[in-house]
């Protein structure tokens, strides 16, 4: 009998000594307490917060964000997906999920979230949105489409947000190299590092890029790109200059085809469209799917130099349909469609291309030379 006392007695007295079971608010509290100092315990004291409350937005983002800076993409992914399902309308949760989708190799994945995110505002960390700019940029860059990559680009130019990472993406773009940063050589990391810095200030309009590119045509005249990067930057400046420099690109690599495309909107534009269209023609045998709007846009504006309406609508319409987004290719199927005489079309691309213009700066930045200005959402403006 007094064992069986005793033994009631240390049970009640176990009882009266256990935690009470920690309420939502004290979980919530720590766990945000501890994000950026102590990422990994911050994540447990998250689960056990969603456990009670699975609702709540915040506490899905919280975490995913600290499963990112641990290196678990995986998880990360999910949270954010679950916060996001939660708070569909919060743009740096889609950022985030587009940095994780990136880490995992699921690149069309990160370039839609990525979209998501910059339509819905990234929000006012610079280095956060470096990061996201410059992983969209990559994966354009790797796709061979180098002018959408320097669209996402842009916009931190025109805020003098800029990094090492931002003068690798940038140099990629401007070589036209579709490698990863860690794939390149020493000697293609020096080079693509020279022409990103050079890139970025042209694009930045200092005054240092002349010399930032003769110093790169010095040591490197005939690297792959390096000649079509500098006939890109004097496109604006000095267009003989710039038709020498892809006329050196294409002796040292006939095959380079943003050359091409270069060259053959200085062919229409200087009074020879059939011969902008031959070799439009050729590059297209040459450019990835993808790019295939900038040919049929310039085989469009050599039609419309050439007064064939009806041809020039059918290449215009195929490439609206890849970039609806591209002001210019509105406004030049505008054109197109009035010589046709077809009025009301042309009314219709011209609210379209108005529409999209009122989202450009007028400061923003040339992309392939021909089709105009381009913005981050891939507008252009003629």
């Amino acid at each position: 009998m007094k064992v069986l006392c005793c033994f009631l007695l240390l049970a009640a007295l176990a009882g009266a000594q256990a935690p009470a079971p920690e309420t939502f608010d004290d979980l919530a509290s720590r766990a945000q307490s501890l994000v950026d100092s102590s990422p990994a315990e911050a994540v447990t004291l998250f689960r056990k917060a969603l456990a009670q409350r699975p609702s709540w937005p915040e506490g899905w983002m919280y975490m995913g964000g600290d499963l990112f800076r641990l290196q678990r993409y995986a998880e990360a992914r999910d949270a954010f997906r679950k916060g996001i399902e939660l708070a569909p309308k919060l743009g740096t949760a889609y950022g985030f999920l587009g940095l994780c989708e990136y880490e995992l190799g699921d690149y069309n994945e990160a370039l839609g979230a990525i979209g998501q995110g910059e339509a819905l505002g990234l929000g006012p960390n610079e280095g956060f949105v470096i990061a996201v700019r410059q992983r969209a940029a990559l994966i354009l860059a790797q796709a061979q489409a180098y002018d959408e990559a320097l669209a996402q680009l842009g916009p931190l130019s025109r805020k003098g947000m800029n990094s090492p990472l931002i003068d690798v993406a940038i140099g990629l773009c401007a070589l036209t190299i579709p490698k990863k940063p860690e794939a390149l050589t020493p000697q293609e990391l020096e080079v693509v590092n020279l022409a990103g810095k050079a890139t970025w200030a042209g694009m930045s309009r200092k005054a240092e890029a002349e010399a930032a590119f003769r110093d790169l045509l010095a040591k490197y005249p005939d690297f792959p790109g390096v000649q079509y990067a500098f006939g890109v930057y004097e496109m604006e400046m000095d267009q003989r200059v710039a038709l020498e420099a892809f006329e050196k690109e294409l002796k040292n690599h006939p095959n380079h085809w943003p050359s091409m495309l270069v060259l053959a909107f200085l062919k229409t534009r200087d009074g020879d469209p059939e011969e902008g269209i031959r070799i439009t023609e050729k590059a297209m045998k040459l450019e990835p799917a993808r790019n295939r709007w900038i040919a049929q846009t310039a085989i469009g504006q050599a039609y419309l130099s050439m007064g064939e309406p009806a041809k020039a609508i059918v290449e215009l319409e195929a490439a609206v349909k890849q970039q609806p987004n591209n002001d210019s290719i509105h406004f030049f199927l505008e054109q197109a469609y009035r010589q046709g005489g077809r009025k009301a079309d042309a009314l219709r691309e011209r609210d379209a291309f108005v529409k999209l213009r009122e989202q450009t700066d007028p400061m923003s930045l040339p992309t392939h030379p021909g089709l105009g200005r381009q913005e981050s959402t891939g507008t252009a403006a003629p």
